[in-house]
């Protein structure tokens, strides 16, 4: 038995071994939807299943609109995350549940329940997007289409968003367009004058919350246009994009409206401002003074022990997070700096005018912690004044692709930090006091609860029974009173208040104001006798006091800004977090008895105060929602069904100036998580004639295995004038590959064994060829956001018969890659040698031609097919980018046989719609495994003339 044999029984073997530990997906079929869940997720997905036929009946009834087709539905917990998305198809509609919960600071935080806001707005999106156009061969081309089909379902974002928004809340009377949060920050955004513009509104302008907008005002627009014309006048703007003309949004509005949409939504803006400043101007002046500037984003304020250092998460443009912390007293060497320079100024040019003092000089940081092979920093806390505790996502250790929140150690004397929890899946968090312990809310499988956890054990011990009505968000621990505070919602309720005493067990609630609806971010006084928290209502927020002695409630501030996060600092005093256009800024409010509240929510809600508020009402649809539930029924379910498969035609088109022009047609189809995909079609060359023939391809995933297997039949001849030696070759066959892949931290390692057997036509002879490969690749990564460095290495061996001429030979290859300062790097090599067989160079990879199959063949699109040969290949390249997912400026040379065969450099970009991605994941056949190769390169050689060269691809690469 050959070595290679060997190698392939034990990696067949690695796979019978730990297929089995793949998670189980099970399908929940209802008359209108397939359910896909795995295990855990079982009770959420049964509760699921009843409220997206309740959801479906009452749309029907409000707009007399469904799906003509059986939607998909999967539920999982990809990110620890509060989330969703839909893809909508006419054919195929999907829509994805993330499970976990919104937590109270959100926007989402106003709902009945998670699970019923969710899916409304995620089927609003299918039964918005996905209509069937009337036109007969329009529609008849979408359904066997996929791209075609998604790409007539596209509507701008704003509209999208901002339509599935109204429709949460005036289904719900609930959800963003009434909520307290969202209407103060859009008030708060007017009265700055910074609200979008039109053309800004799909995708913001890098201002703060502007990518929110399309959400926020989309859905406060659409409202106006119904309050001002009619809910029928908008909803005719959807019937005329599915007319039998095509009409894209902005021409199917103007034909209702019989105005442009940014005409009307001009004045939309000119109203709302007109009120928010109305409001502005009756509102007292506020006390509190600048404490400290922020570049954009910040949250999660602390202070330490002894009150001398803050600690926050601060967030750039870019989405970039870092942990920092700042010396409280004020810096004397920045007010310094700042004379200095100003007297400096004046000395230069006496009569130039200074700069002005500014309102705040910058705090001194003291330290500052980007992520470390994790993802986000949130929820800082302080275990003494040298140590912060913090939670990061990091990749959950059954599936890498899934992601949780765990606990971190950072000691800011050595700067060392360590990963204290695994598989927590824990949110915000409070110390029991000893450092021991921690109190926090711990999230799986759509639970939410309040969990006390042991640290050096890692014992976990629920507070309270576990429920899918019940969430829970900021514990707050005070060591001085042994007391608990936490915010509790149950389903159909605002969010709550507690304090429990955790010696008695015993758990209260807090007066809150009447009416208020938004309600978050409790923080103690040192002392434990007073608790701070911000509440909303009227479409404002403010600071409030609860004093625990004598049970007093206090207002302190009358919603002159957009309060968050206050914290008790010295004397009485207190620092809050503000937000505008610009980002966010923390203030100083001075020690304030208050506004004594009482007008107090009552503690036990009549009914009447479950319905809709009357003046919110007169705003909603007729047709609401019926209380949320969980609905406790153990639905029947199967096994997930890999043979349940959906297909569609595939068009692909390649093209090189070095090579040739190609077309694909064919037919792919996957089953619904693309465990079993698979391709056929036809490949031609319509330049030269000289590459073409067809080609099958299937693909089995199971976890981290993979099995390919392709069949193929193609001839190629000389494609390109620059090619050295006439080509004339045909080949067919099949060939197979069986990966395994591991993961341990930042470490990835992947086996391979691959085959192929078939015949290939030489010189008019047709001869049997077969080759055998194994290897390994390997990759590491350590990321620290604006700097990372990686490496990835893979090494095969091959041996082969061609015409009963036995041949073997060994393919290397490595690369480093990283960043510094945010700007992507890499150097590559690759090598490749044969013996008794001959290695050929050039050609781009297609769905006919695939890299991976083709073993002898060095891909690389700037050059022809076949434009040299030889027993030995070397490459060296390089590349640099501005960011992530943008083109690459790029060098590459090429020897063959120790001499410099061509160099070229230049232009490209690759992109993939694919597994990697969950919504790569679970899009159709028809968009899945789609690809986009670009480039423009000069290329230079000795044995051919110079010149430029580019290459364009839309093909499929499965």
């Amino acid at each position: 038995m050959s070595a290679l044999k060997l190698v392939g029984l034990l990696v067949t073997s690695i796979w019978a071994a730990l297929a089995f530990a793949a998670p189980n997906w099970y399908t929940i079929q209802t008359e209108h939807f397939n359910v896909h869940y795995t295990q855990g997720h079982k009770p959420w997905a049964n509760s699921a299943a009843k409220e997206l036929e309740i959801v479906r009946e009452k749309v029907w009834q409000q707009q007399s609109r469904g799906l003509n087709a059986k939607a998909d539905v999967v539920i999982f917990d990809p990110i620890h995350a509060a989330n969703g998305f839909a893809l909508p198809s006419s054919d195929n509609p999907l829509m994805a549940l993330f499970t976990t919960p919104p937590q109270s600071d959100t926007v989402i935080a106003n709902h009945n329940s998670w699970q019923q806001l969710l899916i409304l707005h995620e089927y609003i999106h299918l039964v918005h997007l996905s209509q069937p156009s009337r036109g007969t061969w329009k529609q008849a081309l979408r359904d066997v289409w996929d791209l075609y089909d998604i790409s007539e379902a596209m509507m701008p974002r704003w509209v999208a968003e901002g339509y599935a928004t109204l429709v949460e809340s005036k289904m719900t009377g609930r959800g963003r367009l009434y909520d307290n949060y969202s209407e103060a920050l859009l008030r708060e955004l007017a009265q700055q004058g910074a609200l979008l513009s039109y053309q800004q509104l799909n995708d913001g302008n890098h201002e703060y919350k502007s990518k929110s907008m399309a959400y926020l005002l989309g859905a406060r627009f659409l409202a106006w246009l119904e309050q001002r014309y009619s809910q029928q006048t908008l909803d005719a703007v959807w019937t005329r994009m599915r007319a039998v003309t095509s009409r894209d949004f902005t021409s199917a509005f103007k034909g209702v409206f019989a105005e442009h949409p940014a005409t009307l939504y001009r004045r939309f803006i000119a109203e709302y401002t007109y009120q928010a400043m109305t409001k502005e101007q009756q509102e007292p002046e506020l006390t509190s003074t600048l404490w400290q500037e922020y570049g954009y984003g910040a949250s999660s304020p602390v202070l330490s022990v002894d009150r001398s250092q803050l600690a926050i998460v601060e967030r750039d443009k870019e989405g970039r997070v870092k942990l920092n912390v700042y010396q409280t007293q004020d810096d004397p060497d920045a007010e310094r700096t700042f004379m200095d320079k100003q007297r400096d100024l004046l000395k230069e040019d006496p009569q130039d005018v200074a700069e002005v003092r500014p309102k705040v000089f910058a705090k001194k940081l003291l330290h500052s912690l980007e992520p470390i092979n994790f993802s986000g920093i949130r929820y800082p806390q302080w275990l003494d004044n040298k140590t912060l505790y913090f939670v990061a996502s990091t990749t959950d250790t059954t599936n890498p692709k899934l992601r949780r929140g765990e606990l971190f150690r950072w000691s800011l004397a050595s700067g060392k930090v360590e990963q204290l929890t695994q598989n927590q899946a824990i949110r915000r968090f409070s110390f029991a006091g000893n450092g021991q312990t921690i109190y926090a809310e711990q999230v799986t499988y759509g639970y939410s609860e309040l969990v006390k956890i042991h640290l050096p054990s890692l014992q976990v011990t629920p507070l309270f029974d576990k429920q899918l009505s019940t969430l829970y968000d900021f514990p707050v621990f005070n060591a001085v009173q042994q007391k608990l505070a936490f915010l509790k919602h149950s389903i159909n309720e605002d969010w709550q208040l507690y304090i429990q005493d955790v010696m008695t067990q015993k758990t209260e609630p807090v007066p809150l104001p009447k009416d208020y609806q938004y309600l978050t971010q409790p923080s103690w006084s040192p002392e434990g006798d007073a608790l701070y928290f911000v509440a909303g209502k009227n479409g404002a927020l403010d600071i409030y006091r609860y004093e625990l002695i004598p049970g007093a409630l206090y207002k302190l501030t009358q919603g002159q800004a957009l309060f968050e996060f206050p914290i008790a600092y010295k004397n009485g005093e207190l620092l809050y977090l503000s937000s505008g256009f610009e980002g966010v800024d923390m203030y100083q409010l001075p020690a304030l008895q208050g506004e004594l509240v009482n007008e107090l929510e009552p503690r036990v809600r009549p009914d009447s105060a479950h319905e809709i508020a009357e003046q919110q009402a007169l705003n909603t649809y007729a047709i609401q929602l019926p209380p949320a539930q969980v609905y406790p029924a153990d639905m029947p379910s199967q096994q997930y069904d890999i043979w349940r498969q959906d297909a569609s035609l595939t068009l692909g088109a390649q093209y090189a100036s070095a090579s040739t022009t190609l077309l694909d047609v064919g037919l792919k189809g996957s089953d619904f998580l693309e465990r079993l995909s698979w391709h056929i079609g036809h490949t031609h060359d319509v330049s030269h004639g000289g590459l073409q023939g067809n080609f099958a391809k299937l693909r089995y995933q199971d976890g981290q295995l993979q099995l390919d297997v392709h069949g193929f039949d193609f001839a190629i001849n000389s494609v390109a004038k620059t090619s050295l030696d006439l080509v004339d070759e045909e080949q067919h066959g099949m060939f197979a590959q069986l990966s395994q892949s591991y993961q341990w931290g930042q470490l990835t390692l992947q086996a391979q064994f691959a085959g192929l057997f078939g015949k290939q036509k030489q010189q008019h002879q047709s001869v049997s060829h077969r080759w055998q490969r194994a290897g390994i690749q390997q990759s590491w990564l350590y990321d620290q956001q604006s700097f990372a460095i990686g490496q990835k290495l893979s090494g095969h061996w091959v041996e082969g018969q061609t015409a009963g001429h036995d041949w073997q030979g060994q393919n290397l290859s490595a690369s480093l890659f990283g960043k510094a300062f945010h700007i992507p790097m890499m150097v590559s090599y690759q090598y490749a040698k044969r013996e008794e067989q001959s290695l050929h160079l050039g050609g781009f990879s297609s769905s006919l031609m695939s890299e991976m199959r083709l073993v002898n063949l060095i891909m690389a699109p700037e050059l022809p097919f076949y434009t040299a040969q030889g027993n030995k290949y070397e490459g060296f390249g390089g590349a640099i980018t501005l960011k992530e997912r943008y083109p690459w400026l790029y060098y590459q040379q090429h020897q063959l046989d120790e001499q410099i065969f061509a160099q070229s450099y230049g232009i490209k970009w690759s992109m993939g719609f694919n597994g990697q991605t969950w919504l790569g994941k679970f899009a159709p056949a028809g968009l899945s495994d789609f690809k986009i190769d670009a480039g423009l390169s000069r290329v230079e050689g000795d044995s051919f003339e110079d010149e430029n060269r580019a290459w364009l691809g839309l093909w499929y690469d499965l």
